[in-house]
């Protein structure tokens, strides 16, 4: 049987195991802290079930069940030799290969030119508040932990989401821009999708071999 590939959530859980055992009311509040709601899902449903599966393929075992004060029985868990091992060959993977990423927004601006230049703009300046609101809030929250004396080597995923976010406003405020003073032409006609000159346009055409689904990614 094929190897079931771990999810990211999966991959956070052992990482942070790794640092020591926790139950998973602890794995989801540290998670938060981190903002690795950024990245995944991070509902109590979503930490048991990633937790569980981590439990039934031998990378984590339960220590035991406390309770603390009038909370409920909690179960700690901590990483196994077997999850230490898989949480360190998923991470080499992730580092090494360019999976392809199938991202929302995309989409959309692949779409865009089916609404009117002006409603564009406007929808492009709705989401550059949006994204420059959760740039200070990320960039506070990091100059915070920062501020505890987290080494930067463990915060290369918080930086590189700064960076990421950084690029994504300069790109929406340039191309406001441009659409506003003409330069980015929003007047010329769709290119045909039917008839002989249906491929004369920029858009590749798939081949055999590309993925025609995104790559699942399970909790």
């Amino acid at each position: 049987m094929a190897r079931r590939e771990l999810s990211s959530i999966a991959l956070i859980v052992l990482g942070l195991l790794d640092q020591g055992p926790l139950h998973p009311y602890e794995i989801l509040r540290i998670m938060r802290t981190h903002r690795d709601d950024l990245r995944v899902p991070t509902s109590v449903g979503s930490i048991y079930h990633a937790v569980e599966r981590l439990e039934r393929d031998g990378l984590v075992v339960a220590l035991g069940t406390g309770r603390e004060g009038a909370r409920p029985e909690r179960t700690t868990y901590e990483i196994t030799d077997a999850g230490r091992a898989e949480h360190r060959r998923r991470t080499r993977e992730l580092l090494r290969t360019v999976q392809p990423e199938y991202p929302a927004f995309d989409v959309g601006l692949g779409q865009a030119d089916a609404l009117e230049a002006d409603e564009v703009v406007a929808l492009l300046r709705e989401r550059l508040d949006t994204v420059r609101a959760e740039q200070a809030a990320y960039d506070a929250t990091l100059g915070t932990i920062v501020g505890r004396g987290v080494p930067r080597r463990h915060l290369l995923d918080a930086l590189y989401e700064l960076d990421q976010r950084a690029t994504q406003i300069a790109w929406i405020e340039r191309t406001v821009m441009e659409i506003e003073s003409g330069e980015l032409d929003w007047s010329t006609p769709h290119f045909p999708t039917h008839g002989p000159d249906a491929h004369a346009g920029t858009h590749s055409q798939p081949t055999d071999d590309a993925p025609s689904s995104p790559a699942k990614d399970p909790v």
